[in-house]
């Protein structure tokens, strides 16, 4: 005896889903990783470029202090070659202002110093400025009776063009610091720039991304699921809802598999169960109705309310029979065990036999026949199609008032052949015309008062359908209603 073990089925390995929240989780942090190491580059670039403009400004203010020490110390030795020319009482008052003039402008030299090349520079500059000034100065300033001859010192040449070569050089180096920071705050500006359009353009991809991937991952599994159980609403019960996408779409899927198998073996235990029962009804109905037509078989009973009574038993012993019929062919329909017997037949005939059969049924409904005069051939098997026509008239006599009138017409199309039942009824809601062909549904406002099980139209649509044609209805509440059976030609 096999095991249980043995018997048991290897499982399928799911493939590992990604849940939704980590998936999001995922792209926030790195969309804000992203920015904010861009706002920190971003930061950082402008930091420097204002650090470099500052540099830039002490090199501007440093080359116009230099410039400006020049032309004081030009005009301090024209002035001293112009005096000694001329002679001047107050020469010594003139030196000491140009003096004071040179020491200062040096002094707030130091006050822009942005590097330690300028800070040397100035610092030789101002010791060559000094040598300058040291030996320039009078003779003897004190003297008061120093003539005007001894008050003009002349000019070092040599000493004058250390100074001042001194400060060209001072004037050079703050030049070449303004170019290089100048380059730098424009190499800095390109990278910012650069750097940018980067993230800009990695933001953009990543919102790209995100909603590809949100689109791939997430809307279209969703789109599945609704597809399907929409597939399922509408009758298709093998359809299932694929397990894709994130963990979260995936359960959702997997409990409405669930549920549908579930409510799938429900039905096949219905209809099974109602099978059984059917078939088991059959043997009584078979002998209740050979009974009576055993009792009939001298003529009817001469008593009226026995005529009545038998004919009472003999229509719901016919009706329980239909009721019976409908349950075992529902039953051999969801166990896919439905025989057809197909030959060539005129759908005239078979129309036209459903209303004779129908006329004397109810003779306060007038039943017209429409019939072209070629033939219409269709591959069938004739007693399921009748069975159908029947389930149609049937429906359109109890669902019409007395004196309604019920059309039935027979026409050939380009695309097949198609029987339309017409009535002039109650009609049907909007609200039922998409439940109207499933089982046990029955139409709210006549539940109560016409009888019926629910099945006839069920069974008539799969019969239709394993002919491989179809049934249509179209009504409008108060109009009545046209069911259409369309069937493919014979070739």
């Amino acid at each position: 005896m096999e095991s249980a073990a043995t018997r048991r089925q290897p499982e399928l390995r799911r493939p590992r889903q990604v849940s939704l929240s980590t998936l999001l989780g995922a792209a926030t942090f790195v969309l804000t990783g992203t920015a904010v190491a861009v706002a920190a580059a971003l930061m950082v670039a402008s930091t420097t470029m204002q650090e470099a403009t500052v540099i830039l400004g002490d090199a501007v203010e440093s080359v116009r202090l230099a410039e400006r020490l020049q032309v004081d110390l030009f005009l301090d030795a024209h002035q001293i070659g112009r005096d000694a020319r001329v002679g001047s009482g107050g020469a010594i008052s003139t030196f000491a202002e140009r003096e004071h003039a040179l020491r200062n402008g040096l002094a707030e030299a130091h006050r822009h110093v942005s590097s330690p090349e300028e800070g040397s520079m100035l610092e030789d500059a101002e010791r060559r400025v000094d040598a300058y000034l040291t030996r320039r100065r009078p003779a003897d300033a004190g003297g008061a009776a120093a003539s005007p001859a001894t008050l003009a010192p002349a000019v070092d040449e040599l000493a004058f063009e250390d100074a001042f070569g001194a400060l060209d050089r001072l004037v050079e180096i703050n030049l070449d610091q303004a170019r290089a920071s100048q380059a730098f705050v424009a190499r800095l500006d390109r990278r910012a720039t650069t750097t940018g359009v980067a993230a800009a353009t990695f933001f953009i991809a990543g919102a790209a991304l995100v909603l590809l991937s949100a689109r791939r991952l997430v809307y279209g599994p969703i789109v599945a699921i609704q597809e399907a159980i929409g597939r399922y609403g509408a009758g298709d019960r093998a359809t299932r809802a694929p397990v894709v996408g994130p963990r979260e779409l995936g359960d959702i899927a997997r409990a409405f598999n669930s549920t549908a198998e579930s409510l799938e073996r429900q039905r096949e235990a219905q209809f099974a169960f109602l099978g059984g029962v059917a078939h088991d009804l059959r043997n009584p109905l078979s002998a209740l109705k050979m009974s009576v037509s055993f009792l009939n078989l001298d003529g009817p009973p001469p008593d009226p309310r026995v005529r009545q009574t038998m004919a009472l038993v003999g229509r719901q012993v016919d009706r329980l029979e239909r009721m019976v019929g409908d349950l075992l062919d529902a039953s051999q329909i969801e166990a896919c065990k439905l025989d057809l017997r197909v030959e060539e037949r005129d759908l005239r005939e078979l129309a036209q036999e459903a209303v004779e059969l129908y006329r004397p049924v109810s003779p306060e409904h007038p039943i017209e026949l429409s019939l072209p005069e070629a033939p219409v051939l269709v591959r069938c098997d004739a007693t399921r199609i009748e069975q159908v026509l029947n389930n149609l008239l049937s429906n359109a006599l109890k669902y019409s008032p007395a004196g309604g009138q019920v059309d039935v017409t027979v026409h050939r199309g380009k695309d097949g052949a198609e029987i339309a039942v017409r009535d002039r009824g109650v009609g049907i809601h909007p609200t039922d015309l998409g439940h109207l062909f499933e089982p046990f549904r029955r139409l709210k406002a006549s539940a109560g008062a016409i009888p019926g099980t629910g099945l006839g139209l069920a069974v008539a649509k799969r019969i239709v359908e394993a002919h491989g044609g179809r049934l249509r209805v179209e009504s409008e509440p108060g109009a009545g209603s046209v069911f259409r059976v369309e069937l493919p030609c014979a070739s």
